[in-house]
């Protein structure tokens, strides 16, 4: 994964949220990341950490170095 870059952040989205993420009303989530940046990230990726209550937790996002997504792991 040379020249990959990692982004870490937490994330706390409620469950009305989440089903306009399902509804199709959303399809980018904005985050701030731990340095200050803010990244949008396709809602696709995130509806594998669905739970009932939303999706909460804090998150490890990669992409290459054209900022092309490579994987979102949820680290806690």
């Amino acid at each position: 994964m040379y020249g990959y870059r990692h982004y870490r952040f937490s994330m706390q989205l409620g469950r009305d949220e989440l089903l306009a993420v399902y509804g199709g009303v959303i399809r980018r989530i904005r985050v701030r990341t731990d340095e200050g940046l803010v990244l949008d990230i396709d809602a696709e990726h995130l509806k594998r950490f669905t739970t009932n209550d939303g999706i909460s937790g804090y998150f490890e996002l990669t992409v290459t170095p054209e900022n092309k997504f490579v994987s979102l792991e949820k680290l806690d």
